[in-house]
Order: structure tokens, then C-alpha cells, then sequence
């Protein structure tokens, strides 16, 4: 890969992460292109360069953190057995730093999604997939009906998401054990199980 390649894709991506975290900020609709180019320390020319408009720039931004916990926090938890998975997503809904995202930028990338096109067209295949994902992984803990259940899942996370964001104080510590117990979650899940009695 040549130098300037690799030195457009370092721009691109030091621009996409300041717009994730002025999403958080100021909220999708107040990120202007100069702030962006500000936070990122670029000028504006170069964010015209690589994205036709802030507001595609926040598209891809958005997309690019939705991928992120999908490979990211997604896959981590479904490695593990049932009730430690379900701690583990309960644990990424947490404030901003610099490894995760906070609540506030995935209810502006929701609430974005419902106005852009091209967004909800990118968020849906990977939706989806996360779905499809976490049913597998619903599947191989013993729960019934784990389509429907993934699906109740992501939508109740996605609802504590809303829910800290109109609530800051709204702490998800504790949630675990009624989140295991309402998508069926075993105490002890079946890979464990059959781990315990393989051994």
C-alpha cells in the first residue's frame, strides 16, 4: 500500500473519529464542518476532499461505529457462555471513552437513520447480521425460540441506550440477571453445562 494511500486513510479516519465524538457532544444536527476539522486538528479542505458533505461524513462515522460494536462488543460477548455474555453487552453501555461509544451517539445515530437513507440502508445488513449472530449464540445456550429472543434482546439494549441518554444517572449495574432471566438465558448455559459434564 503506498504512503499517500495510507495517509488518506489515516485522515479519513481521524475525521470520522472526531465526528463520533462531536456526535456525542453537540448532537448529530449541530456538527459543522469546521468543528469537525477543528477537533481533528485538519483544515476543511481536507474533509471536502474525502467526504462530499459533514453530513455524509456523520453517515460514515455512524457506520463505521456501528461495525465496531458489532465486531467489537458484539463478538466478545457472544464468546462467552450465556450469563457472562449478557453481562459483557450490559457493561458496553457505558459512558464515553476512548474504547466505546457512549449512549448519546447511538440514539443520534438511530434517531439519523429514521431522516438518511443511506445510513438506514447501511445499519440494516449489519442489524441483521447482529441479529442473526446473537441468535446463533441464543441457540447454543438451550433458549427457545432464539430468533424471536435475539430480537427482544438488541431491542431492550437498544432501549436502556435511550433510557441513559434521557437519564444519565440510569446505571445498568444489576440489570444482568432480569435480562438473563427475560430472554431465557439459563443460569448456568449449555456450553457450560456440557463443558462441566464433558470433563
Amino acid at each position: 500500500m503506498s504512503r499517500s494511500i495510507q495517509q488518506g486513510r489515516k485522515t479519513r479516519e481521524r475525521l470520522m473519529d472526531a465526528a463520533a465524538v462531536l456526535i456525542a457532544e453537540h448532537g448529530w444536527g449541530a456538527v459543522t464542518t469546521e468543528m469537525v476539522a477543528e477537533r481533528a486538528g485538519l483544515c476543511t479542505a481536507l474533509l471536502y476532499y474525502h467526504f462530499p458533505s459533514v453530513t455524509d461524513l456523520l453517515i460514515d462515522a455512524s457506520l463505521r461505529l456501528a461495525q465496531y460494536f458489532g465486531t467489537g462488543v458484539l463478538e466478545g460477548a457472544l464468546a462467552q457462555p450465556g450469563p457472562t455474555g449478557v453481562k459483557q453487552l450490559l457493561g458496553a453501555l457505558t459512558p464515553y471513552s476512548a474504547a466505546l461509544p457512549d449512549s448519546r451517539v447511538f440514539s443520534e445515530i438511530l434517531l439519523a437513520a429514521t431522516r438518511y437513507e443511506r445510513l438506514r440502508e447501511g445499519l440494516s445488513p449489519m442489524l441483521r447480521g447482529f441479529r442473526a449472530a446473537v441468535a446463533t449464540w441464543l441457540h447454543s445456550e438451550g433458549v427457545a425460540d432464539p430468533e424471536a429472543t435475539a430480537t427482544v434482546l438488541l431491542a431492550t439494549l437498544d432501549g436502556l441506550i435511550l433510557d441513559q441518554v434521557i437519564d444519565p444517572t440510569l446505571s445498568t449495574q444489576g440489570f444482568d440477571e432480569p435480562l438473563r432471566r427475560l430472554t431465557g438465558i439459563p443460569q448456568i448455559g449449555a456450553r457450560a453445562r456440557q463443558t462441566a459434564t464433558s470433563s
